[in-house]
């Protein structure tokens, strides 16, 4: 049976049922890295959403520590330093097309790769430790889940989880009430959920997955308690302990700022009552009309009073054209210091998601001294201290979450004391510096069991 293991918890914490461990990441000098350490981190792109923009911070911070971090991406948008597109190259002439069919005629998701198999050519000599992040991505996809046993072997290795496809048969997010990832999937009730495949090959790909989890020597993180113990159920993890890891936040980005002077710059009405909407409260759609994005909107003309929609996403100017009231339709922000301007201008963060692993919009709100009215979803009610920082809504009651955004435009002391609350706790949780500290005695633990188990005199007078 599997070992589910989190961070201790802290005192100052514990009303919140958060699990934290050491707020400042500080080393003691047992833990101390003696060298710097040479990381190869994996994942499917430098630029995206809220889970390559922690891959990102992660390899820049390790680097900011004295580390060198190595960024190795299926697809490759910004010019970050250190970070490399992983080449794909041919084998024998039709191979590839072959594979392609096979994945479209059955369903099977990314079946080879040989890129991927070989990535530890790419590495600089001395490698220290891979660190897997996210495995799919792209129309084709860049990672091979076959070539994982190979490359875990040969390198102490950690595999960060920051959605649900490793645990299942396709997808990243199953279907509402879907738990046939515990089973083994098969006979999947929606193919079409990211990423989509055309036949039902779930059973085949969650059994492939199993084979290369259960072969591989590896230690597993998750982004939030939550997705742990999901994780903990799965069959493919079976036997592997799991740790609780945060996202972090750029510190240096989100921080506090003016609102009265954030507005004036960004061109915003200065007495206007504020919201905000960004992430999946601007992006989820469905074609049933009950995606997050339509959550929000309810929320939001459940409100008797006025106010002024601020909307940052590729997809704002439909939602500020379905709220048809005063508003302004911002565009997705790559520049995280820009973001934040715009959540710093903002009175309330509304956040609608149905289905968040940790909550990177809710944390870098608070990161910003913002309070949030948010669904209680997911790892969110581990981000949002409940009554402290915003206020929890059940999912999805999109009344309730009115409620709670009322409670907050109505309540001007209440939204300085959330406020002043919010900086320092998210700070002290999901600082980049804190979270890269931590991985760092996790790369330093894995690295020192694989230097045991190789020695044989070690692994004698351990017995």
């Amino acid at each position: 049976m599997s070992q589910c293991v989190f961070t201790p918890e802290r005192k100052d914490t514990e009303a919140t049922g958060m699990n934290v461990g050491d707020a400042t990441g500080t080393l003691t000098p047992s833990e101390r890295v003696s060298r710097p350490l040479r990381i190869a981190m994996v994942h499917t792109a430098d630029r995206g959403g809220g889970a390559e923009a922690s891959t990102l911070s992660l390899h820049l911070a390790l680097r900011q520590l004295g580390h060198e971090s190595f960024l190795y991406v299926g697809t490759k948008y910004t010019d970050a330093p250190h970070v490399y597109e992983i080449p794909r190259h041919r084998c024998f002439p039709g191979l590839l097309r072959t594979t392609h069919f096979l994945e479209d005629r059955f369903g099977w998701q990314y079946l080879y790769h040989p890129w991927f198999r070989k990535l530890d050519r790419l590495f600089p000599t001395t490698i220290d430790v891979i660190h897997f992040q996210s495995l799919w991505g792209g129309r084709l996809g860049f990672a091979d889940v076959g070539g994982l046993p190979g490359l875990t072997r040969r390198y102490p290795s950690l595999m960060t989880l920051r959605d649900l496809w490793m645990v299942t048969g396709h997808c990243a997010y199953p279907a509402v009430g879907c738990n046939r990832w515990k089973t083994g999937c098969g006979q999947c009730p929606d193919l079409n959920l990211a990423p989509a495949i055309h036949h039902d090959g779930t059973a085949r790909n969650w059994r492939r997955k199993r084979t290369a989890i259960q072969s591989s020597p590896l230690r597993v993180t998750t982004v939030s308690n939550w997705l742990g113990e999901v994780v903990q159920s799965s069959p493919i993890f079976a036997g592997k302990a799991v740790h609780t890891v945060y996202n972090g936040i750029d510190e240096t980005a989100f921080f506090p700022r003016d609102q009265a002077a954030v507005r004036a710059t960004l061109g915003l009405p200065a007495d206007a009552m504020i919201v905000m909407l960004a992430g999946q409260s601007v992006e989820g759609t469905s074609s049933q009309g009950n995606g997050a994005a339509a959550y929000a909107l309810q929320a939001l003309k459940s409100s008797e009073r006025k106010i002024f929609l601020l909307a940052v996403g590729k997809s704002s100017s439909n939602v500020l054209q379905q709220w048809g009231r005063e508003g302004i339709a911002v565009a997705f922000q790559s520049d995280p210091r820009q973001l934040a301007e715009y959540y710093c201008a903002a009175d309330v963060v509304l956040v609608a998601s149905l289905w968040e692993t940790f909550g990177r919009i809710p944390a870098e709100a608070q990161m910003c001294g913002v309070p949030v009215a948010a669904f209680a979803t997911g790892g969110i009610p581990e981000v949002l201290a409940d009554g402290v920082t915003g206020i929890l809504a059940p999912c999805p009651d999109a009344g309730a979450l009115g409620r709670a955004l009322q409670t907050l435009i109505d309540l001007p002391e209440l939204r300085a004391e959330f406020g002043r609350a919010a900086a320092p706790r998210a700070k002290q949780l999901f600082s980049n510096k804190r979270v890269a500290k931590t991985y760092l005695k996790h790369y330093e633990e894995i690295i020192a069991e694989r230097q045991t188990t190789a020695n044989p005199l070690l692994r004698k007078s351990s017995l």
